[in-house]
């Protein structure tokens, strides 16, 4: 099983959204959209590492690194600026589900705003990149677009306070992978369990 693919990451979201143990193996396969051999085999190792036990999260810490380290690459990044990000990402509709530091500040207010990254389907970025072109700039900047290798992610995204944000386990997981501060960003949300509100 190569550990880099996008059926691990979405059994790793799974666990990270609902790590009570209140998932069944057959649950948890259909959640994430893959085979019940494939998720036994995924929780077998996470076990053995002290990660998890059956489905319940000992370590969510641990088990967000995991996803961190076996996340694949975009299909491809912008870096951009714009006056408001926001605004901007609410014209794509439904296209978009905003990530790292801006939705982690929706959920604990933990961390300063810093960059607006975004993940978004490849119809938004056609209509975003038209609209940067004439009311921004290019490279650098306040804004990062992401086209996902999954692009469940932007499907799976949920409004809160207007702004559609990832899922929680999606959020973690980017947010140790951003590194830094945003590490505890992630920290912070496993101290309020943020996944029983």
């Amino acid at each position: 099983m190569d550990r880099k693919n996008v059926k691990n990451i979405r059994i790793v979201k799974r666990l990270l959204e609902k790590p009570d143990g209140g998932w069944t193996k057959y649950g948890l396969a259909k959640a994430a959209g893959c085979s019940r051999p494939w998720v036994i085999e995924l929780l077998g190792k996470l076990e053995r590492s002290g990660t998890v036990q059956g489905t319940k999260v000992k370590d969510m810490m641990a088990l967000a690194r995991y996803g961190a380290d076996a996340y694949p690459a975009p299909l491809k990044s912008v870096n951009c600026l714009h006056r408001d990000p926001l605004k901007l990402l609410r014209t794509a509709g439904e296209g978009y589900a905003v990530t790292t530091t801006y939705a982690e500040n929706e959920l604990t207010h933990h961390l300063f705003r810093t960059r607006c990254d975004a993940y978004v389907t490849q119809g938004a970025l056609r209509k975003l990149w038209n609209r940067i072109v004439k009311e921004g700039l290019v490279g650098g900047g306040n804004m990062r677009l992401i086209l996902p290798v999954d692009g469940e992610i932007v499907k799976e995204a949920r409004t809160l306070r207007g702004i559609r944000i990832v899922g929680l386990g999606q959020l973690m997981i980017d947010l140790v992978r951003e590194g830094g501060a945003s590490v505890q960003g992630a920290e912070e949300m496993v101290r309020r369990r943020v996944w029983e509100r």
